[in-house]
């Protein structure tokens, strides 16, 4: 089976260490120089944590990464609403754990002997002629492949050049992401605070915290200034660190929702198929599952058959991703309320909101089947 996944990220790298798992040898291709600098912090959740430890590389997570243990929510003005004892939360699944991308990048990668990527390539066509999909790269090679997978993240040329259509929604938050040194918080704790149209946060990994902002208001410019217009809140320690930061990332946050991701033998994956909210961190490891899933859905059929693996890959992925953009959308808007009323209850509603019913809860995003 000639297979060309277009994307080494996260949900590209998963669905190569499956395959590669059983004896194939996927093209895998992406348009960056390096992976020096990919990204910010992820948090892989129980659901991406059995997928790790299907593919055997789940000491070498551990290693790389910090278990959240507490979960702590501030008011506008710093004060603690509520801390979730994520220890107590998680016992029957096992924590989050929070790692640079770039690690789990690299643990990825390593899978199985190790998976090559063509960097600096890029699909300049393809087309599909009968059951195989001609592919020309920017180099002028071409090459036929069985299928195609588009796992090139929320701007997906894969998307584009299938004519798939995609429903872009802009939130109108802006969000500046950069890293602070270890102490910015304790270890194994998350912070965050839900202010005025503003949200902070720090995420402690092994040795370092990732720290984000994010502000929803109008913005007329283009630029990525590092110090968010809120003035009141600069010395909070955590925007503090942003003086010392070697590097701090500007994006302005879209969501991506794709009714259909296939055409003939092109499939989407991960943020290419649904670009999420990041507000409930489960991306990473919805990528990594639909990754799963659709080398499941591979194994079971020959090459001529593909098709018929890509059809039961949607209908077992799309309510399950629908269904987490829809709980990252409610939760980013409860994030973002600007009625001062609707704040104070909400405040109120996460202070004493029954502990039984958050662990009901959590159960069910962590037990649904992939």
């Amino acid at each position: 089976m000639r297979i060309l996944i277009v994307g080494g990220g996260i949900a590209g790298l998963t669905l190569a260490a499956r395959l590669r798992q059983r004896g194939l040898r996927p093209t895998v291709i992406d348009t960056i120089s390096s992976y020096g600098h990919a990204g910010s912090a992820i948090t892989v959740w129980p659901t991406g944590s059995r997928v790790l430890h299907g593919l055997g590389l789940w000491n070498s997570f551990i290693h790389t990464s910090a278990p959240l243990q507490r979960y702590v929510v501030h008011d506008r003005d710093g004060k603690v609403l509520r801390t979730f004892d994520l220890d107590r939360l998680g016992k029957r699944d096992g924590l989050p754990r929070a790692a640079p991308r770039a690690e789990l990048l690299a643990i990825l990668e390593s899978a199985n002997g190790g998976t090559p990527v063509d960097l600096e390539t890029e699909v300049a066509m393809m087309r599909q002629i009968g059951s195989t999909v001609r592919v020309r790269f920017d180099d002028g090679r071409e090459r036929d492949f069985d299928l195609v997978v588009g796992a090139d993240g929320i701007r997906s040329r894969t998307r584009q050049q299938a004519e798939l259509h995609t429903a872009e929604h802009r939130f109108g938050w802006r969000i500046w992401c950069w890293w602070a040194r270890r102490g910015v918080t304790p270890p194994g704790e998350l912070h965050e605070t839900w202010g005025l149209r503003q949200i902070v946060s720090a995420y402690p990994t092994q040795d370092r915290v990732a720290c984000f902002v994010a502000i929803s208001r109008s913005f007329n410019d283009t630029g990525t200034e590092p110090w968010p217009p809120n003035d009141e809140s600069r010395d909070s320690l955590i925007l503090r660190t942003l003086r010392e930061a070697d590097r701090v990332e500007c994006i302005d946050l879209v969501e991506v929702t794709v009714p259909q991701w296939i055409r003939g033998r092109i499939v989407l994956l991960g943020d290419a198929a649904a670009g999420l909210v990041p507000t409930t961190g489960i991306g990473a490891s919805l990528a990594m599952e639909s990754a799963a899933v659709l080398d499941d859905e591979l194994v079971r059929v020959d090459t001529a058959h593909i098709d018929i693996a890509l059809t039961r890959f949607a209908r077992r992925r799309m309510p399950r991703v629908d269904a987490e953009q829809h709980r990252a959308r409610v939760v980013g808007d409860v994030m973002m309320l600007e009625s001062p009323i609707a704040r104070h209850f909400r405040d109120l509603g996460l202070r004493y909101f029954p502990t039984p019913v958050i662990c009901r809860e959590l159960d069910r995003w962590n037990n649904i089947p992939m």
